[in-house]
């Protein structure tokens, strides 16, 4: 059986690393995770600024590497596993997320930190342009999703830098975005049931081309006039703001009781 390639694209382009680092804004008295570490070029920028570095490193060689060139650092750590499997409560909390995500996994590692959010200060995270564009994209814009919703929900999201696919080595065929998440505290809209809230979002994405009637069957016996919760049914999805989305679902709710 052949071994999954790890897909890994190294940063080699010392100013744009320099400058992820600067919009990172990492304080001396911060704990800072950095996932996907490679070769260690933000790992070196990270340890003279940062109380302590923890590196999640899936891949032992590169782990062998980092911890020959770090030697003498007793404030960094490597930590040799699966960032997408981590049990991120296993550290203490309130530390800050640096990370140049591996393209084949990165969406499954947002989740999972998201998921954790309440013991992370913030995450400084690139992925690809087509990915960033999703999770930043607004109301009735062609990128806006269901992905969209789910990290707006959850976080404040913030576009930071663009870095093309010549700061890499391997080059990718695509260019990257460098963007911050930081966890809200509550939701950014009241719902009473989150489980429902979400299941309405992905219907309504499901086709995205698809008026919301045909989208949500599930609750057609709700629809009111080719309404639901004052919300016209001929509409799209992509239409829909994260307050129509929790009136919904709220109106739901309220019908379930």
């Amino acid at each position: 059986m052949r071994k999954r390639p790890l897909g890994q694209n190294f940063l080699v382009d010392s100013e744009i690393a320099h400058n992820i680092i600067t919009l990172a804004n990492i304080q001396p008295e911060d704990h800072v995770v950095e996932i996907g570490p490679g070769k260690g070029v933000l790992t070196q920028r990270l340890l003279p600024i940062a109380r302590s570095l923890t590196a999640i490193e899936l891949d032992p060689k590169l782990c062998r590497e980092l911890e020959s060139r770090f030697p003498d650092s007793p404030s960094f750590k490597i930590v040799e596993k699966d960032a997408a499997k981590f049990d991120y409560a296993s550290l203490e909390p309130g530390f800050k997320v640096v990370s140049n995500l591996p393209y084949y996994a990165a969406t499954h590692i947002m989740k999972k930190l998201i998921h954790f959010g309440s013991r992370i200060q913030s995450m400084t995270l690139m992925m690809q342009k087509e990915v960033v564009d999703r999770l930043t994209a607004e109301p009735c814009n062609k990128e806006y999703s269901s992905l969209s919703v789910y990290v707006q929900y959850h976080c404040k999201v913030e576009r930071l830098l663009e870095i093309p696919n010549t700061a890499f080595s391997p080059r990718p065929k695509i260019d990257s975005s460098l963007f911050s998440l930081k966890p809200l505290p509550q939701p950014s809209v009241q719902v009473e049931d989150p489980q429902l809230f979400f299941k309405i979002v992905n219907a309504a994405f499901l086709h995205k081309r698809k008026m919301l009637k045909n989208n949500l069957k599930p609750w057609e016996d709700k629809f009111e006039q080719a309404q639901l919760a004052g919300i016209d049914l001929s509409r799209r999805g992509e239409t829909l703001s994260m307050s129509d989305f929790a009136n919904m679902a709220n109106y739901l709710h309220s019908q379930n009781e």
